[in-house]
């Protein structure tokens, strides 16, 4: 007896288990068309057709034979037909110029920095300079009494001999200085430039007017420009680097001849190219791939060819026109065909 109450008892829970299953799905089966909850679907698909084929008695004029009421012809329903387009990024490829770059450092010095130097040795007893002062030719800087223990000399004056910013003042009233003792140096800070050193590899690369970008600490969130204005004819024995000068272009007003930069160099250059993101391009089956985006907002793959290539950039030399559009994130979750959705 308890038994057969024990198998009756799993019975009733299977059966209650397979309901619920049941229920659970339905609404998905009938989201992907595969059953219908209207009851004139189901007297047309099963009850209401003839075997010829012919639409039930009171069927809605014009209802297709042999096609359920309200449904197309073949029985899809419209949720079926729908094509869930994939969000992506992309760009247009457009014509500009892709540069290869290299990260270094360097230091702001300015194109003219001059010791000034006292005509005669002594004691200084007056000094007319402060750093920061903008100073002429001719004007007198400092005093300097050569007198010497029961000797009495007419104190000598030292003059600026250019125009210029006092970049340091390296002697104090009271010290005593001599005619190769530098009492202050003076620097002309409208033309501010880079010094920085390029390992020994890239010299075959390096040209004047080469382009780079250049940032601060000061000012993380700004880049400045600059191109190379001249470079040194030797390259140094101990760090195999090749000193190089590079000229500022812009944003004089804020930078300070001795502040410490970084400095993104150009090393290689494409003008007048198609260029895309270097993201964009796939390997597929051993070939640089994109994924180009049609007019009907579906995506082909398309091989390409590359040129010159940064972290950034990439030139494309075959395979793509500019104007064309390509996929730049989202690539893995595409195929074939697919359809997209273009997103910012």
């Amino acid at each position: 007896m308890n038994k057969k109450l024990d198998i009756i008892i799993k019975l009733i829970i299977a059966a209650a288990i397979i309901l619920t299953l049941g229920i659970m799905t339905l609404p998905i089966l009938e989201e992907r068309g595969i059953i219908s909850s209207k009851t004139e679907d189901t007297t047309a698909s099963f009850g209401g057709q003839a075997m010829g084929g012919q639409p039930p008695s009171g069927a809605p004029s014009g209802a297709p034979s042999g096609a359920p009421s309200g449904m197309p012809s073949g029985g899809k329903s419209a949720a079926a037909g729908k094509v869930n387009a994939q969000a992506v990024k992309a760009y247009t490829a457009e014509i500009g110029t892709v540069s290869n770059y290299i990260k270094v450092n360097g230091d702001v010095v300015t194109d003219v920095e001059i010791d000034i130097y006292p005509d005669a040795s002594g004691k200084i007893t007056k000094l007319n300079a402060s750093v920061g002062d903008y100073i002429r030719t001719d004007q007198v800087i400092a005093s300097v009494d050569p007198s010497l223990p029961g000797q009495k000399y007419a104190i000598s004056s030292v003059y600026s001999t250019i125009n210029g910013t006092v970049l340091s003042v390296n002697a104090q009233p009271g010290d005593k200085v001599t005619t190769n003792t530098s009492i202050i140096t003076v620097g002309d800070l409208t033309n501010l430039k880079l010094i920085t050193y390029i390992p020994e590899k890239y010299i075959g690369n390096l040209k004047t007017g080469l382009p780079a970008l250049i940032s601060f600490a000061a000012y993380p969130n700004e880049t400045f420009k600059a191109a190379i204005s001249e470079i040194s004819p030797v390259v140094n024995p101990e760090s195999r680097t090749i000193e190089i000068t590079l000229d500022i272009k812009e944003g004089r007003n804020k930078i300070k001849t001795g502040m410490f930069a970084s400095i993104k160099l150009a090393t290689e250059q494409s003008e007048n190219v198609v260029a895309i993101p270097e993201n964009a391009v796939f390997t597929y089956y051993g070939k640089d791939t994109v994924f180009v985006v049609g007019e009907d907002n579906t995506v082909k793959r398309r091989n390409v060819e590359k040129g010159l290539e940064s972290s950034e950039m990439a030139e494309i030399t075959k395979g793509l026109s500019a104007g064309e559009i390509v996929v730049t994130e989202g690539q893995s979750l595409l195929s074939e065909g697919s359809a997209v959705k273009i997103v910012e």
